[in-house]
């Protein structure tokens, strides 16, 4: 796991990291959503997604990297 994260970090500083993690969650809700219950739906939906999935990001980085 620690070397799955070394190479997570290596690729990409952790902000920069966790606005694309935020992204692609947000993309990856709200475009279905959008079409299924409108675009309120979308904003709350894929914002809660793109949250979640950068602080699942945050803490895994922080739980297998506690000297950062």
């Amino acid at each position: 796991m620690h070397g799955l994260t070394d190479v997570n970090l290596a690729f990409a500083c952790p902000p920069l990291t966790v606005a694309i993690v935020f992204s692609v969650a947000y993309l990856l809700v709200g475009i279905p959503v959008h079409f299924t219950r409108g675009a309120v739906a979308r904003d709350v939906l894929g914002t809660l997604a793109g949250v979640f999935a950068a602080l699942l990001y945050i803490t895994w980085v922080l739980g297998s990297h506690a000297n950062i």
